[in-house]
C-alpha cells in the first residue's frame, strides 16, 4: 500500500465530511420555501436519488479499477471529447469549492466576523485549502477521520432543542403535494453534495468493491438521515410562520439556547460547522487540482495548489450582495445536479454500451 492509498473506513469519513457543509444551516428554509413543512420529506426523496447516482459511480470507477474520473473520461468518450469534459469537470468542480466559499463567507460575515473584510474571510479559507491539498489523499483521509467526532457536539445541541419541540406543527403531512415534494427534492440533492468526490478517491481507495460501495452508500445514508433528523427538528421547533423569516434557522434555534457556562451556543456550533465547511472545501479543490494535474499534464497535483486555490478565492470575492450570491448558488446548484447526480449514469451507460472495461494503473 503507498503513501497515496486510502482505507474504506477512510472513505467513509472522507466521504461523510465531504457531504456535511454549508447546506446544514440553510436547507430548512430552502425546503420549506416550496414544500413547505414537507420539505423532510424532499430530503428522503433526494437520498434515495443520491444511491441511484452513487451505485453509477461505482460501478463506473469498477469498470475502470484505480482510475480518477480525469482517467476514466478519454477512455470512455475519445481522446479529444475526453479532454474537453476533463475540463468541464475541473471547472465543475472549482466552482462548487467557490460555492463553498461564497455560502462560508455570506454566514461568518453575518454571524461572526461583522467587520472584517469579506477577501480576508475568503482568502483565509483558500489558503487552508491550499496547505492542505498539497498533502496525499491519505493524509486528508486521516485528518478527516480526526474531525469527526466534533459531529457529536452538533447532535448533541440539536437534541436539546427538543426540550421545547411541538410535533403537531408537522401535520397534516404530505399536504403540499407528491409533484411538489418530487420538485423540491432537487435543492436537497445539491445539499447533499459530496458523495461525487468518489470519481475521484475511489481510485485511491483499498479493499474489494463490495466493501467500497457499501461505504459509500452507508456514508451517504448516514449524512441522509442527519440531514433529516435536523430539518424535522427545525419544523418541530418553529411555527410554520416563523420558519418563512429565518433563513437559517438552526443558528436561530440555537441562539435562544444559553447555558451557565456558554452564553451563545450557536457561535460555539458556529466554530465546529467551520471545519465541516472546510473538509468540503479541501475534497472539492483536491479534485480540482487532480484536474488541473490531469489537463497539463503535470506529474503532481501539487504543483497546481496555489493555482486552483487563489483562482476559487479570486472568483468567490465577485458576488458581494444577497441577490448576487442567490443567482450565483442557483446556478452552480444547476450544474451540481447535472454533472454530479445525473451524468455519472450516462457515463455509465456509455462505458457499458461501448464495452469500455479495463484494469486501470494505479493513479500519482
Amino acid at each position: 500500500m503507498n503513501d497515496h492509498t486510502i482505507t474504506h473506513r477512510q472513505l467513509f469519513f472522507l466521504i461523510v465530511q465531504t457531504q456535511i457543509g454549508v447546506g446544514v444551516l440553510s436547507l430548512p428554509y430552502s425546503l420549506f420555501t416550496k414544500a413547505k413543512i414537507d420539505g423532510w420529506i424532499a430530503l428522503i426523496i433526494a437520498g434515495l436519488f443520491i444511491q441511484f447516482s452513487i451505485l453509477a459511480i461505482w460501478k463506473l470507477c469498477d469498470r475502470f479499477p484505480q482510475n480518477t474520473i480525469y482517467d476514466i473520461l478519454p477512455k470512455i468518450m475519445g481522446k479529444n471529447l475526453g479532454l474537453v469534459f476533463n475540463f468541464i469537470y475541473t471547472l465543475h468542480f472549482s466552482f462548487i469549492s467557490i460555492l463553498i466559499l461564497i455560502m462560508y463567507n455570506s454566514i461568518v460575515g453575518k454571524w461572526i466576523l461583522f467587520e472584517t473584510p469579506h477577501w480576508v474571510i475568503i482568502f483565509i479559507m483558500a489558503f487552508a485549502g491550499w496547505y492542505f491539498i498539497t498533502s496525499t489523499p491519505r493524509e486528508i483521509a486521516r485528518f478527516f477521520v480526526l474531525v469527526t467526532p466534533l459531529l457529536l457536539i452538533l447532535v448533541g445541541f440539536i437534541l436539546y432543542s427538543y426540550t421545547d419541540v411541538h410535533l403537531l406543527y408537522i401535520f397534516p403531512v404530505g399536504h403540499t403535494g407528491i409533484l411538489t415534494i418530487i420538485k423540491s427534492s432537487s435543492d436537497a440533492i445539491v445539499a447533499l453534495l459530496g458523495f461525487d468526490v468518489a470519481l475521484v478517491f475511489l481510485a485511491y481507495s483499498n479493499g474489494t468493491p463490495a466493501k467500497k460501495i457499501k461505504v459509500i452508500s452507508f456514508a451517504s445514508f448516514c449524512i441522509t438521515v442527519l440531514y433529516g433528523f435536523i430539518v424535522f427538528t427545525t419544523y418541530i421547533y418553529f411555527n410554520p410562520e416563523e420558519i418563512v423569516i429565518v433563513p437559517e434557522p438552526v443558528l436561530y434555534m440555537l441562539k435562544a439556547f444559553s447555558f451557565s457556562i456558554i452564553e451563545r451556543t450557536d457561535l460555539i456550533f458556529l466554530s465546529i460547522w467551520i471545519i465541516s465547511v472546510a473538509t468540503s472545501f479541501i475534497s472539492y479543490l483536491f479534485i480540482a487540482a487532480k484536474g488541473v494535474q490531469s489537463l497539463f499534464r503535470l506529474q503532481h497535483h501539487q504543483s497546481a495548489a496555489p493555482y486552483i486555490a487563489i483562482f476559487c478565492g479570486l472568483i468567490a470575492i465577485i458576488p458581494n450582495e444577497k441577490l448576487e450570491i442567490l443567482v450565483w448558488n442557483k446556478y452552480i446548484s444547476l450544474t451540481s445536479l447535472i454533472f454530479s447526480g445525473l451524468f455519472p449514469i450516462v457515463l455509465l451507460l456509455i462505458a457499458v454500451l461501448r464495452k469500455k472495461q479495463e484494469k486501470g494503473a494505479a493513479p500519482s
